[in-house]
């Protein structure tokens, strides 16, 4: 048997065919739980129309600072943020990563202690 997460919009972001749009302020979409471990990626395209305070484009948790593994930009500017907060955590930044109002492939990937960020692969 094959179990299949489902995603929920909360405070109705948009669908298209262009993907789902979120205003900034309260939109997200919750994910079922789900364990993962061992060597892991997380691969998504990402538009920011602006650059806000710690824009997540994800942030799996178990609560603040507990288990986290988050992608966003850092502070109001477009530089990647990605961190993997098991314990002690690890995070990874690029400047000036993002650019706003344009496409962006990402592709992060994590096994043992090694962190890599692919852009536009």
């Amino acid at each position: 048997m094959h179990n299949h997460l489902q995603a929920h919009p909360i405070n109705s972001p948009t669908c298209s065919s262009n993907g789902i749009s979120l205003d900034g302020n309260d939109d997200y979409i919750d994910i079922d739980d789900f364990e993962f471990g061992g060597i892991t990626s997380f691969e998504v395209y990402v538009k920011y129309d602006s650059f806000n305070y710690h824009s997540p484009v994800y942030d799996f948790s178990n609560g603040v600072n507990s288990d986290n593994v988050r992608l966003n930009n850092f502070s109001e500017k477009s530089d990647f943020v990605w961190y993997v907060l098991p314990g002690r955590g690890f995070s990874s930044s690029v400047d000036g990563g993002w650019n706003a109002s344009i496409w962006t492939h990402v592709i992060v990937t994590v096994s043992g202690n090694s962190m890599n960020l692919y852009k536009n692969v």
